[in-house]
Parts: C-alpha cells; sequence; structure tokens
C-alpha cells in the first residue's frame, strides 16, 4: 500500500510513524547501547553460572549462598550492611561477608565504601540489572538443596542451618 492509493488521509501519516519508529530503533547508537547491556547481561550470568557451580561443588556453602541471593532477591533492600545481612539471613558474618564478596565480583551486587571517621563502612546494593542473576542463583541453589535432600543428605549439620 502506498500513501497514494486512496487509503485516505491517515495513510500517510501511519507511513510517516513506522518511518519513524524504524529509524528510531536502527539508529547505530541505539544498537550499540542495548549490544553492550546484552553483553553486560550475558557475563553477569556466566558468572553467576560459575558462583552457582562452586556452591555445588562445596567451595562455597550452598545454603550461605542460596540465603544470600534469597535476601537480596525478596524486595528492594536498598543499601545494606553486612551486619544487616548477617542477620536477615542468620549467616555467620565471616561466612556472609566472603559470599557477599562473591556476588560483588559476579556482579550481582554493588559494592559501596564510605569512610566513616577511621573505619570504611561497607554497604551492599542489589546492581543494575542483575534481578535476573539474584533469581537464577536463588532457584539453582534451591533445586541443589532439594535434590540433596530428596537423595537423604543430612539436614541441619550446621546450627546456623
Amino acid at each position: 500500500m502506498s500513501p497514494s492509493s486512496g487509503d485516505g488521509p491517515d495513510a500517510s501519516d501511519v507511513y510517516a510513524r513506522y518511518a519513524r519508529l524504524v529509524t528510531h530503533y536502527s539508529a547505530p547508537e541505539i544498537v550499540a547501547t542495548a549490544l553492550e547491556r546484552v553483553k553486560a547481561e550475558a557475563r553477569r550470568r556466566e558468572k553467576a553460572k560459575a558462583l552457582v557451580v562452586r556452591a555445588r561443588g562445596g567451595v562455597l556453602h550452598n545454603h550461605t549462598v542460596r540465603q544470600i541471593a534469597g535476601y537480596f532477591r525478596a524486595a528492594d533492600r536498598g543499601r545494606v550492611e553486612l551486619l544487616q545481612v548477617a542477620e536477615g539471613t542468620g549467616i555467620p558474618l565471616s561466612e556472609a561477608r566472603q559470599v557477599l564478596l562473591e556476588f560483588v565480583d559476579a556482579g550481582l551486587l554493588a559494592q559501596y565504601d564510605e569512610l566513616v571517621g577511621n573505619q570504611v563502612r561497607r554497604t551492599y546494593e542489589l546492581a543494575d540489572g542483575a534481578q535476573g542473576g539474584i533469581t537464577e542463583v536463588f532457584v539453582e541453589t534451591e533445586a541443589a538443596r532439594r535434590l540433596k535432600e530428596s537423595d537423604g543428605g543430612a539436614q541441619g549439620v550446621l546450627g546456623w542451618e
């Protein structure tokens, strides 16, 4: 159909809007930006998968990874301190700190360091676009927990679990 085919006065407007839409989404800057976002998300998901593999393999404790992923997955928490995470999950401070660093390295959490007096105050927050990665980590570690339970794995061996 062309605007001169007698489709009415609005037909040319429809084609003009369609042309603007195609031009807008075909602009190289927009495509490059979208491609970079996709690449960043792919890198984040690969790191999240590596985190899950390490948790399943025993390098990191699967329960700790699952609890912290669930903590940040549950709601928009904003910035939280290590102590808040430890208290909210029931995970000992040393283990929570180690796993938080793993989440930061995977690009799932952002870490902020603020100087308060003579000490550095570290806070953690869900990284932009990391909600899907956090959910994947939680789901995979939960699946590993259920598999272990169905295989008759020991439960509640640690006092804080």
